[in-house]
């Protein structure tokens, strides 16, 4: 999930999961350090809907510390989350 999300953020996914995540509003009362390159969390009307991608990957990326979001590569993305992954456990 988490490197299907960084390539639809990044561009390198089909235009059909690209068109599912949206960026974060930049909203004066949402604005911030923490919420740079974060992506909106669509609300749902049922649990179904909270299973559905352009749920759970803006929330799953919006866990992550910025580093990993600033990753350039693929291959730092993956880095950078195993190292995150390996430190919360």
């Amino acid at each position: 999930m988490c490197i299907l999300t960084y390539k639809t953020v990044t561009g390198d996914a089909p235009s059909y999961l690209m068109n599912m995540i949206v960026p974060a509003s930049t909203s004066a009362y949402r604005m911030g350090s923490n919420m740079k390159n974060s992506l909106d969390v669509p609300r749902t009307l049922n649990r179904t809907g909270d299973l559905a991608f352009s749920v759970v990957a803006p929330r799953l990326w919006n866990t992550f510390d910025q580093d990993i979001l600033n990753a350039t590569t693929l291959h730092n993305f993956k880095t950078l989350l195993r190292n995150y992954a390996i430190h919360k456990i």
